[in-house]
């Protein structure tokens, strides 16, 4: 039966926590408390279901295993309640444990979730659940408490004498609770309606349950104002009508809350910036006036140099954290007539307008790129950010606001192109190259159905003996009109568009059928060593993938080797730990790729099942006149053979640099000493001759 609302009354939502696992409750707990949730923690059935009859649950999550009182029997004895009916149960389950899934949903659960627990899963299934199940009072109340904090309410019996009422009605009215409670609401009268006004209200009530209105009332000082009022009829079990609750607030404070709502329409939620819209608006009204004064105005477009990899490696929570302090940065750069907005992600506009001269919006980009270039420090965390930056000038570059967008858009794309933490002007010949890309990208697509994808091979060599006891697996585009396409061109490319993920399959399918082929023909086994892109690696059923086509193709694992990069394994550490665990398991050897070149961290190497390490080619090039390089590479060795894994230098072009790898006892290597990547057919014949070579001097091929 509903009840008065009570100004103390919980808002949060209510959600009981049973697990008989200490620390998995208090972690699932704490979570929750984050994130605006009222926790009861129960540790077995029996305990939770004597504080639901005590007071009923918003929400249940249950353990499936539980002494006492296992989670699926508390799950039925809830759903027999009648006030459980109607809230959701989750089950938790262990992973691939699909016979409780079965049975979760046989007693009445509503959902089930996996351990180990996916934190924005749980998160989103509980926001969705809750929202779905909940009544109309409630969706009312949930959508509008905003709006309605400052309304007041007050409940009556059957007659219109007053129950209770909330701190808000005294605020407005002026009457205490103790004085208003007993007193029939006609207290609040101003005299400003006549008998047939009130006769409609109660005919509304009677009939509809419901009246709605404008309605002028009297403050306890006598003060004469108008409210907007809602009056609902409350039913009993009997049908009957037991209460009447009655929701007002003055049309003032009414209209604040509508000014309010506007101003959020027209502002990002997290920054408070202007957002998209408003900052279209601002920008129309920007140009219209420069048109009247004759004068310029600019627009800044900037968005942050590789913000998903930084985003996706601190989490999202973080990576909102650091968004909020680049927008205090800029703000700090702009001028007193100038707009900052926020258009979306890590995407930030400018307006600059009242124009002189065209360097002030240069001097504008140098102002903003001086401001993120300090570090940002969150939570002990050191982080640098760099920003690409397009300008486009009204008139020259534009006339309204759409093209002056685009074309600031094509102008920061060419800054990214030219190295990334710069600004550019916009000119013509950027269009060109924006057209050019939507057909590489059109091309990209259809690529690897119509088998332009190839794979060449890089020889791995043994430092010691000069035998090849590996190659790594490159893929290659041969359009059929632009001919041989750089994979700097389209692997990025692919990575943004998601066409990575059938590629890099592709790529390993291919290079696990390869090395069977030359097995077959009679050539010694190698390793071949494929590369992972993120994306590949974030798939759930990652692991699964190498193993079916391990499977298909007949490849032993010990013949496959998989290269991460570092940002790869500074993801997520607990899923990285997984999925690196289940691969070491089937018997492939994995490796990091590019070492020292991303976010180097020696704790996930001590941590994960990794085998090898790649010394990245920017280390070898100058290791021979650079001491620093020199002391880069012996280290990077040193350090690998310590903890027990392998070194392969790569980009080994000179025999001074192969000396240098072996002098410091490196491994193997891989460059254009013995071998550019070559297509297989090219490959097989160095395959034969490497295998067994009569001496340990490799051959200088090109």
């Amino acid at each position: 039966m509903p009840v008065a609302y009570q100004a103390n009354a919980p808002v949060k939502p209510l959600v009981f926590v049973v697990d008989d696992d200490p620390v998995s409750r208090l972690m699932l707990s704490r979570y929750l408390v984050r994130h605006g949730y009222e926790v009861v923690e129960a540790e077995h059935g029996g305990v939770a279901l004597a504080a639901f009859d005590r007071r009923p649950a918003d929400m249940v999550l249950l353990d499936a295993r539980m002494p006492v009182l296992d989670g699926f029997q508390t799950c039925l004895e809830i759903k027999n309640r009648p006030e459980g009916k109607l809230v959701p149960v989750i089950i938790i389950t262990g992973l691939d444990d699909e016979e409780s899934v079965d049975r979760a949903f046989e007693v009445g659960a509503t959902d089930y979730i996996t351990k180990p627990i996916h934190w924005a899963i749980l998160r989103n299934r509980m926001s969705y659940l809750l929202k779905a199940t909940r009544s109309e009072q409630a969706l009312f109340l949930a959508a509008s408490v905003f709006e309605n904090i400052a309304e007041g309410i007050v409940v009556t019996d059957a007659v219109g004498v007053i129950q209770s009422a909330n701190p808000a009605f005294v605020k407005i009215t002026g009457y205490s609770v103790d004085e208003a409670v007993g007193r029939r609401t006609s207290l609040l009268k101003s005299g400003q309606h006549d008998a047939a006004f009130y006769k409609k209200m109660w005919l509304s009530l009677l009939e509809n349950g419901r009246w709605q209105g404008e309605i002028v009332n009297r403050r306890r000082n006598g003060e004469i104002y108008p409210q907007w009022m809602t009056i609902s009829a409350i039913l009993g079990p009997d049908e009957r009508v037991r209460n009447y609750v009655a929701v007002f607030s003055d049309l003032t404070n009414l209209k604040q809350s509508e000014e309010h709502l506007l101003y959020l329409e027209g502002h990002d939620t997290l920054t408070s910036l202007p957002n998209r819209v408003l900052f279209h608006e601002r920008l129309h009204q920007t140009l219209a006036e420069a048109k009247s004064l004759d004068r310029m105005a600019a627009v800044l477009l900037l968005d942050l140099d590789r913000f998903k990899v930084i985003n996706d490696t601190i989490g999202h929570d973080m990576g909102d954290r650091l968004l909020l302090m680049v927008a205090e940065r800029l703000a700090s750069c702009i001028p007193a007539h100038g707009v900052l907005g926020r258009l979306g992600g890590d995407e930030f506009a400018v307006i600059c307008p009242r124009l002189q001269d065209p360097r002030e919006a240069a001097e504008l980009a140098r102002r903003m790129l001086t401001a993120l270039a300090r570090v940002i420090e969150i939570d002990g965390l050191e982080l640098f950010v760099t920003p690409s930056i397009g300008i486009s000038l009204y008139p020259l570059d534009g006339k309204d606001g759409k093209t002056l967008l685009k074309n600031a858009d094509a102008a920061m794309y060419h800054a990214k192109e030219q190295g990334r933490n710069n600004f550019q002007y916009y000119r013509n010949e950027f269009n060109a190259s924006s057209l050019a890309r939507m057909l590489l990208e059109s091309h990209l697509r259809n690529a690897l159905d119509r088998e332009q994808f190839i794979l060449y091979y890089q020889p791995q060599i043994h430092l010691a003996t000069g035998r090849m006891v590996g190659a790594e697996a490159l893929i290659r585009w041969r359009h059929p009109e632009r001919g041989m396409v750089s994979p700097a061109e389209f692997i990025p490319l692919a990575e943004e568009t998601g066409l990575i993920l059938a590629m890099g399959r592709w790529a390993l399918q291919t290079a696990c059928y390869q090395a069977m082929a030359w097995q077959a023909a009679g050539a010694p086994p190698i390793r071949i060593a494929v590369n992972l892109s993120g994306l590949q690696f974030k798939q759930r059923d990652f692991t699964e993938l190498v193993a079916q086509v391990l499977e298909e193709t007949g490849l032993d694992p010990q013949y496959l080797e998989l290269e991460l990069t570092e940002s790869i394994a500074m993801g997520d550490v607990e899923d990285t730990l997984e999925k690196l665990n289940a691969l070491a398991r089937m018997g492939i050897q994995l490796a990091i790729d590019d070492f020292g070149t991303g976010f180097s961290s020696l704790s996930y190497l001590k941590r994960y099942p990794i085998h090898v390490l790649k010394i990245d080619r920017s280390f070898i090039r100058e290791c021979t006149d650079d001491p620093e390089d020199a002391a880069i590479v012996r280290t990077v060795i040193a350090l690998a053979h310590s903890m027990g894994l392998k070194v392969i230098a790569e980009g080994v072009e000179t025999e001074a640099q192969r000396e240098l790898l072996q002098r410091n006892h490196c491994d193997e290597f891989q460059g254009y000493l013995f071998s550019t990547p070559v297509p297989p057919e090219s490959f097989f014949p160095l395959l034969g001759q490497w295998a067994n070579p009569p001496h340990p001097e490799p051959a200088r091929s090109r």
